[in-house]
């Protein structure tokens, strides 16, 4: 009976404790409330929180010695000493849900009016937060040793009653007002109230499971610190982003439907301003959203309207037409920020730049009366002058407004690309207008000359057909080689350099070794003084034969007395050096200068070889009929009519006849023009095609040999990509005949070859047994060993 009344005491003067902690509290939470409603400091010394705080330290320790007691004699256990624990917890909450309650009944009296519910929740969440902060510190003692064992803490038992009793009651208004304040923003351009960021802040908490409230000294504030972000970031997509996201989306819809008459630059100016109304919002208020926002706006103002833009009357075609670069830097800017939508301004650049290249192309025989530096332009020179000044300004724009962004860089190429191939003239006109640059290039200093290398290889890298531009460019540079007066070694081991960076042929081994022919000639030349005891000058090429472009050899021509002996000694000076080795003599294609003298007068003749085995005669009596040049020259007749008829055309040599009719009487007498006179002592009687007759046999000479060029040219083609596809199939072994196709032109740089022109081969080398089709699938080859 005793320990009965003695257990009832023990409850009684539990509950009293209990009791006076609770009157403590509620004493205590008064100041605090009546300091937050004032908005002034809270009036709660230290010495209140810790004399609550030592109350429930006690009163917890006393029931805990208690309950170990009973425990170790194994008394009947007391549910009221037990309860003290849930007691203390429970008054937690009530103190809390009290406060819950009555700033939930406060907004319920202003829930109409949008300003009011702004200040109302923002003031009620900072109240709660700091109400909460100072309700822990007093039950500090349950947090740390009574709530782990409930599995919560006191902190996030805070946020749970807010949640339960406020914000899930008021989360449609609460979010209703936010997306309100920020339509509003959106539309005045104001930066939203800051209050708005009190409410945000809501949804990114509300979420967590587990928090702790601390107080910011920085900034002054309470707030609720979340210990995984995962819940509160899944709550916070869920609940407000997704409708703010929603909402975005929708406003900007309608704005981009009232703009539709904006010209390009006006919608881009808009757009960006949009960017950064919508940034700044985003740090101010809810920097969580700040991506997805981002991505929001890039789909609907970049990626839904950049076709529109680009290919609007005011779009890119417009602002390269008429040198808008700036607004094409903004209008790229502007794309740039879904890089996937680049692909429309590169296909507008290029549309463009192929356009203007088109019209080079179409007008290029309207313009060959230029006139440069007193010559008559060659249609090559013009063609290319203005094709670069039109990649020039692509370049620059390229360059300066558009980053050099890749995918712009292959519309640049593939305009030009195409615009150049397009022109069936460009291989040949590439290698004359090569000519005419290299040929001009003296007294310009290093860096231009580099420069101008550069430009001819930018051309050249656009070419399909660069092997015809080699046949091509072979030619120009023999006749440059062999000319001492335009002669540049270094010049043409430059270019040819910057070629080998670009492809690497067997056609390349054969320019060099041209080159290495002249510089070898030279130092035999110099070595073995063979100007020594001569009446003239003496320049003799020694070429190996099959790199040279020789497509005939005239060595039966009689060489005339002044300089029969002197190639006699250099022929027997060079065999003694070179033992074993055979000399055959290129007249048709050697040049000279003569020395014309009459009338007192000297005259300087620049002449091919030919030419001057021809006139040297003209020593010997002051006329000859064709018929007696012909049999003491041995030269063939058509080449004598191009050598002397540029004679006639300068009136050196007088005919009965038109100045370039040809020599079909060989009776004809050519005589000396002994008045002959004129200012120019130094002339070029070259032979060129408007000194020459008019041949019909000519024309299909010219034709014949281009056929058989071709002819050549394709034959080589056959040995490139035959010679590939062995090399692929013998390293493969086994491989599909669509990567055959693909690898075969990846590998061939000196021309492009067409996918039937590979597959022609492929059936060739099918027939020479050098590869098979698998018995079961005929897009499966193997090589044969």
């Amino acid at each position: 009976m005793s320990k009965k009344i003695e257990g009832t005491e023990k409850q009684n003067q539990y509950q009293q404790k209990l009791q006076k902690i609770y009157n403590q509290c509620q004493t205590a939470t008064k100041k605090i409330r009546l300091g937050l409603l004032e908005g002034c400091e809270i009036k709660i010394s230290n010495k209140d929180i810790i004399y609550i705080f030592d109350a429930i330290y006690a009163l917890t320790n006393e029931v805990g010695n208690a309950q170990a007691y009973k425990n170790s004699t194994k008394l009947q256990n007391n549910n009221r000493v037990e309860k003290v624990d849930q007691e203390l917890i429970q008054y937690f909450q009530d103190i809390l849900n009290e406060f819950i309650a009555d700033i939930y009944q406060r907004l319920n009296e202003f829930s109409g009016e949008k300003e009011s519910v702004l200040q109302i929740v923002s003031k009620t969440y900072h109240d709660y937060k700091a109400y909460s902060y100072w309700l822990y510190k007093m039950f500090y003692y349950l947090d740390k040793f009574i709530m782990p064992q409930v599995g919560t803490t006191l902190c996030s038992t805070s946020l749970k009653l807010l949640k339960d009793g406020y914000f899930d009651k008021c989360n449609k208004l609460i979010l209703n007002t936010i997306l309100q304040f920020i339509q509003e923003t959106r539309k005045n351009g104001i930066l939203l109230n800051k209050q708005i960021k009190q409410l945000i802040q809501l949804y990114s908490v509300m979420g967590s499971k587990e928090v702790e409230l601390k107080y910011m000294k920085e900034v002054g504030e309470y707030d609720y610190i979340c210990k995984k972000q995962e819940d509160a970031q899944r709550f916070y997509k869920e609940q407000f982003q997704s409708h703010l996201l929603t909402e975005t989306s929708k406003f900007y819809k309608e704005e981009i439907d009232n703009k539709q008459k904006f010209t390009t630059p006006e919608f881009v100016n808009w757009g960006n301003s949009i960017f950064k109304l919508e940034l700044n919002m985003c740090i101010e208020c809810y920097p969580k959203s700040q991506q997805a926002i981002e991505n929001k706006l890039k789909i609907i103002l970049v990626k839904d309207q950049a076709a529109r833009l680009v290919d609007s009357p005011t779009g890119v075609g417009y602002m390269l037409q008429y040198d808008k670069t700036d607004e094409l830097k903004q209008l790229f800017s502007f794309i740039y920020r879904t890089k996937e939508c680049i692909t429309h301004i590169a296909k507008a650049y290029q549309n463009f730049f192929e356009q203007q290249g088109q019209l080079i192309n179409n007008s290029i025989e309207q313009e060959l009366q230029q006139i440069k530096d007193g010559r008559q332009m060659h249609e090559a020179e013009i063609y290319f002058t203005r094709m670069l000044e039109v990649m020039e300004k692509a370049q620059n724009i390229l360059k300066n407004q558009l980053q050099d962004e890749p995918e712009i860089q292959k519309s640049y190429s593939g305009a030009f690309m195409l615009v150049i191939n397009k022109n069936e003239k460009s291989p040949i006109w590439l290698a004359i207008y090569t000519d005419i640059i290299i040929k001009s290039d003296k007294g310009v200093n290093e860096m231009e000359t580099d420069k101008r290398l550069s430009k001819i290889v930018s051309l050249f890298q656009l070419l399909y057909q660069r092997d015809v531009f080699f046949r091509h460019y072979q030619k120009f540079l023999s006749n440059r080689l062999l000319n001492q007066q335009i002669q540049n070694i270094q010049l043409e081991k430059q270019l040819l350099q910057k070629f080998k960076g670009e492809t690497g042929t067997n056609v390349l081994t054969q320019l060099s070794s041209m080159i290495n022919d002249i510089e070898q000639s030279n130092r035999f030349a110099s070595d073995q003084q063979i100007n020594k005891d001569t009446k003239f000058d003496l320049n003799v090429f020694l070429l190996s034969q099959g790199c040279w472009p020789i497509t005939s050899i005239q060595d039966s021509i009689i060489k005339p007395l002044q300089i029969q002996h002197v190639l006699e000694n250099y022929e027997k000076m060079y065999l003694e050096k070179h033992n074993g080795r055979i000399l055959t003599w290129c007249f048709n294609m050697g040049q000279g200068e003569l020395i014309y003298k009459i009338q007192a007068e000297k005259y300087y003749l620049n002449v091919n070889t030919m030419q001057m085995i021809a006139f040297l005669l003209f020593n010997q009596g002051v006329s000859f009929s064709i018929k007696n040049i012909l049999e003491l020259t041995k030269i063939d007749k058509i080449d004598l009519e191009n050598s002397l008829i540029p004679f006639v055309c300068m009136k050196i040599i007088s005919r009965d006849k038109q100045d370039i009719e040809d020599f079909s009487d060989e009776n004809e007498i050519l005589k000396l023009n002994m008045s002959f006179n004129n200012r120019a002592k130094k002339m070029k009687i070259l032979p060129n095609p408007k000194m020459q007759p008019k041949r019909i046999s000519k024309v299909k000479e010219q034709n014949q040999e281009e056929l058989q060029q071709m002819e050549q040219i394709n034959k080589q083609r056959e040995f490139v990509v035959d010679s590939q596809l062995v090399r692929l199939m013998k390293s493969k072994k086994t491989i599909k005949h669509h990567e055959l196709l693909e690898n075969c032109q990846q590998m061939i740089s000196i021309f492009k070859p067409d996918i039937l022109f590979i597959k022609k081969r492929i059936e060739n080398l099918i027939e020479r047994e050098y590869i098979r089709r698998d018995e079961k699938d005929w897009n499966i080859y193997h090589y044969l060993n």
